[in-house]
């Protein structure tokens, strides 16, 4: 795979010293990304289908850490850029470095889900300045048509720059799916506005549902409404059993969660399998 023309993307010259600084590198078969002093790795989570116990695909999560090796949150990550440029370049640099990671090591047409830092979809502005990660992630190996965008829409203001860059995306080849939904500013307008390809529920309403006998009847209803508009529907931050079966027979799609499988840099291969031990029977990775 061509990673030189990479790593060359993401190095820095600094004039008055002289030095050349690399963003990414390649260490024992793993990329890691160094930016701003903070030390930057990919973890992987897991989404299996709910009803073929399959692993659907793997979700790439930012963990970083920062000049004295104490670990950073991923949002305080993404507070450190303060430019829009600053904000599009590290936001590049981190899918670029969880989609080299992904690819090292899955099979076959995997399937990735990226987070788009919303600033990052707010600084995007010409088809140009789009079509540079489209090349950066082919040189990693990976198509459009194998990455779902992740957008986090409640963090976005203006929804119509929002829905301009969710077309652009779609329009190019990539999945969208809306992250947290059910949280802040998250509304059924939006969502008729945007049509994702895929909707990911804020664990709010898992927790509550386990909780409130309305919160618990609403639930499929809302899934419902979710799939009449065409969308896959995931239930996310599943922790317990309670939980599973409530996003089972509520009529979610995808499950994720610790419940399943934490986040780790090793992705998960194979299915999963139901374990027959447990009364109630639930997964757990192969």
């Amino acid at each position: 795979m061509p990673f030189d023309q990479l790593f060359c993307y993401f190095e820095e010259w600094n004039e008055r010293s002289s030095t050349l600084t690399q963003h990414l590198t390649l260490n024992k078969e793993s990329a890691t990304g160094n930016y701003m002093g903070m030390r930057l790795y990919s973890v992987f989570q897991p989404l299996f289908n709910a009803k073929k116990q399959t692993i659907f695909a793997h979700e790439a999560l930012l963990r970083a850490c920062d000049e004295k090796n104490q670990p950073l949150s991923p949002a305080a990550a993404f507070a450190m850029p303060g430019t829009g440029n600053e904000v599009v370049y590290f936001d590049r640099l981190c899918r670029v470095l969880h989609a080299l990671n992904f690819v090292l090591q899955a099979p076959k047409n995997a399937e990735l889900f990226l987070n788009v830092s919303g600033r990052h979809l707010l600084s995007v502005g010409s088809e140009i300045h789009q079509g540079v990660f489209d090349r950066l992630l082919e040189l990693c190996g990976l198509r459009p048509e194998k990455v779902i965008l992740e957008v986090l829409e409640a963090k976005v203001d203006d929804i119509a720059q929002l829905n301009d860059a969710v077309e652009a995306y779609r329009h190019r080849g990539y999945r969208v799916a809306i992250d947290d939904f059910g949280c802040e500013h998250s509304n059924f307008d939006r969502l008729w506005r945007l049509t994702p390809d895929i909707v990911k529920l804020d664990r709010s309403l898992i927790v509550q549902g386990t909780d409130n006998k309305r919160a618990r009847k609403m639930l499929p209803k809302l899934i419902e409404i979710i799939h009449e508009l065409g969308a896959i529907v995931v239930c996310e931050g599943i922790e317990n059993e309670d939980q599973h079966l409530l996003a089972v027979d509520a009529g979610t799609d995808l499950l994720q969660g610790y419940y399943y499988a934490k986040p780790s840099s090793k992705l998960i291969h194979g299915m999963a399998k139901m374990n027959s031990h447990n009364e109630h029977q639930h997964f757990h990775t192969a």
